[in-house]
């Protein structure tokens, strides 16, 4: 193998690692929306912002730089590329922290049940003997 397939397999494992890893987040993040509520949500809504960044970056990178800035350098073409992709990046973190180190609020549905309702009216025939 040559140098720049062995470099190529490289990139394409850790591209493919940075855009599992925020899917694998989201899908675990997910399933503790019942019990996390609105931090969860909010973890797993930055999670799938953050999977896009290296897909750009990937694929901007990868696939004709040269004919979307034709009159710039490949270097900051590169850059600009870069800099969308850490946009999403940033987001998603913002998201992520957001769920993370707010206040943690209950679900609807694990509030706590309503009390026993007593019956409106008891009937004086009702009454245990004696009384």
């Amino acid at each position: 193998m040559t140098d720049y397939r062995t470099v190529g397999l490289i990139h394409l494992f850790i591209a493919a690692v940075s855009v599992l890893t925020p899917l694998i987040g989201a899908v675990v993040a997910g399933t503790f929306i019942r019990r996390r509520g609105r931090n969860a949500r909010l973890a797993m809504i930055g999670c799938l912002v953050t999977a896009p960044g290296p897909i750009i970056l990937v694929l901007g990178a990868g696939l004709g730089l040269d004919t979307v800035f034709g009159g710039v350098e490949p270097l900051m073409a590169l850059s600009v590329v870069s800099a969308i992709s850490v946009l999403f990046q940033l987001a998603g973190l913002v998201l992520i922290l957001a769920g993370a180190l707010t206040a943690p609020t209950p679900p609807a549905a694990h509030q706590a049940p309503y009390p026993y309702a007593a019956p409106f009216h008891v009937y004086p025939n009702d009454a245990p003997p004696g009384h």
